[in-house]
């Protein structure tokens, strides 16, 4: 009889146990309130308390929970399920992705899981919502910043021409849900492209590079070259090795080693310095000569701190940048003056370009090439008649003459430039057109790759090739201008028997503008990245040239730009 008692007395305190652990979720309930909270007009909505943030997936919020009819996702009688778990262990990887945990709610999450699951602790419904709510919140977040970037470009920068990736993201979630896979619902959505992957690699490196002690800084001083001894040299050996450009220094083992000596040679600007100098200069994007200048210790004594930052930056322009770039496609990085075709994910031809001015950008764009232009003539745009040959016309009325440019009526009808009095022509009443002809002085050379866009902007060839020579090339009005216009053009119709190199070269030279149509059309993508990876792991960097690295710091880290200004 007593062995009865105490196994009924036994049953009854699991079941007392059990029931107290199911009891602060009633799941009707919780549902109930979900959809009083979430199915109303935003206009008069009352947030929950930790809804009160300027949560931008809102809409997303309720449409994922009204197609669960308001089931909750990620709780069920016994507490947090194990996505719960899942979730927040993939947000504290964030970091890794140039992203940041707090930015989807880690300490908050951390902190309500941890009391959700402690013995004895009794949570309020609306506690339980919160915390419901917050989970979906922050992989709402968390996705959606992963597939398109923490901002929206367009809105930060005028000269934004790319649409955003996009993805059903509430049908994800639920699918995640369903198959227990968060962590990989979440990794999918960052960018596919190797370049990002490598990117997230080299961040890791600096970032640990960065709890060593980063790198020593230089002092001003002589221009450092070859043949000479100077105890920066030293600095400088120990900064290059920091950043891989040179080998660390082997260490004498023999008893019989002379200290003084070796400490003589580190103070030397030998042969190995000049080299890991150049592999510096190369990919910073300076000339590699070999020898520290001005410009050179510069780049050298930007901390680590500043180039991590950089690597962040353009993780985040990679989320902002297409989902594919073509199995075939043309690329010009605008920081770093080059346009490379590629095929396969391999380059199969390169080139040196102009880019434009920093009160003219060339702006970041995706778009189709269809055709190109022989010999074409060159009609003058707005922007830089008024600004540029009005005042030239109005020194002499003939100057433009000397360049084959023409003048035409706003009803295209050409006329005499001296029968214009030039300077009552202005902003307000300017409706002239200017054309320049076919020629060896016309603006756009022999070539132009038109891939229509809303910047009008495009790629030729230039009469003027002295200015490749150049290492930074600002001087276009925006177009990109091409120092191999005749090799790309046979590229490109390669595929037709009737343009080979000959037909091509002959037309390009004429006095009439030829259209040629690509019979496989081919994307272009004009990026501005500051920083990049290259498939041999060369970590490059680029000069902000039109201060766009400024403008995206200031967006994502005002805190950073308020600290340097105290």
């Amino acid at each position: 009889m007593m062995s009865t008692a105490k196994y009924l007395l036994g049953l009854w305190v699991v079941f007392w146990v059990v029931a107290a652990q199911a009891e602060p979720v009633p799941l009707p309930d919780l549902a109930t309130l979900l959809r009083q909270r979430l199915e109303v007009d935003p206009a008069t909505q009352q947030p929950l308390p930790i809804v009160k943030d300027h949560f931008h997936s809102a809409e997303l919020l309720r449409q994922f929970y009204a197609q669960r009819d308001y089931r909750p996702a990620w709780l069920n009688a016994a507490g947090p399920l194990p996505a719960a778990g899942d979730l927040l262990e993939a947000i504290n990887k964030a970091q890794q992705e140039g992203l940041r945990p707090a930015d989807y709610y880690a300490t908050e999450l951390d902190k309500r899981l941890n009391r959700s699951r402690h013995p004895g602790t009794t949570l309020t419904a609306d506690q339980w919502l919160e915390l419901e709510v917050l989970l979906s919140k922050a992989w709402l977040t968390y996705s959606s910043q992963l597939l398109a970037g923490r901002l929206n470009p367009a809105a930060l920068d005028p000269y934004w021409g790319v649409p955003a990736r996009s993805r059903d993201l509430v049908k994800t979630l639920q699918e995640a849900l369903e198959s227990g896979r968060i962590d990989e619902s979440l990794q999918v959505l960052s960018p596919p492209n190797p370049a990002y992957d490598r990117l997230r690699t080299a961040l890791a490196q600096y970032r640990a590079l960065e709890q060593q002690g980063g790198w020593p800084q230089l002092e001003a001083g002589p221009k450092l070259q070859f043949g000479m001894r100077d105890p920066r040299v030293a600095v400088l050996r120990a900064r290059l090795q920091a950043g891989g450009d040179l080998a660390p220094a082997v260490v004498e083992s023999s008893a019989s080693a002379d200290k003084s000596n070796a400490g003589k040679e580190e103070n030397r600007y030998d042969e190995a310095v000049v080299q890991a100098v150049r592999r510096f200069q190369k990919r910073h994007g300076l000339p590699a000569d070999g020898a520290v200048g001005a410009a050179t210790l510069a780049a050298l004594n930007v901390p680590v701190t500043a180039r991590i930052r950089q690597l962040e930056l353009n993780m985040e322009r990679w989320r902002w940048l297409p989902e594919e770039l073509g199995q075939r496609h043309i690329m010009v990085n605008i920081t770093d003056f080059t346009l490379s075709v590629v095929e396969n994910g391999q380059q199969v031809m390169s080139a040196k370009v102009i880019v434009g001015r920093t009160e003219r950008p060339t702006p970041v764009l995706t778009a189709t090439m269809s055709y190109l232009v022989m010999s074409p003539d060159w009609n003058v745009p707005p922007t830089i008649a008024l600004e540029d040959k009005l005042p030239v016309l109005q020194k002499n009325a003939y100057a433009l003459a000397k360049q084959n440019i023409r003048v035409f009526s706003p009803a295209g009808r050409e006329i005499d430039p001296g029968q214009v009095n030039w300077h009552k022509v202005n902003t307000s009443n300017f409706a002239y057109q200017f054309r320049q002809d076919p020629g060896p002085r016309n603006a756009l050379g022999r070539i132009k790759f038109i891939f229509p866009n809303a910047y009008s902007v495009y790629l030729h060839d230039t009469p003027s090739r002295g200015l490749f020579n150049s290492t930074a090339r600002t001087f276009s009005s925006g177009c990109v201008r091409i120092s191999n216009p005749i090799d790309l053009a046979e590229y490109l119709l390669k595929d037709n028997p009737h343009w080979n190199r000959a037909a091509i070269e002959s037309a390009s030279q004429g006095k009439k503008q030829r259209t040629v149509p690509l019979r496989e059309q081919i994307p272009v993508h004009l990026f501005y990245l500051t920083a990049w990876v290259d498939e041999d792991n060369t970590v490059n960097f680029r000069n902000d040239i039109y201060e766009r690295d400024r403008l995206l710091v200031k967006a994502l880290y005002p805190g950073a730009i308020a600290k340097q200004k105290a």
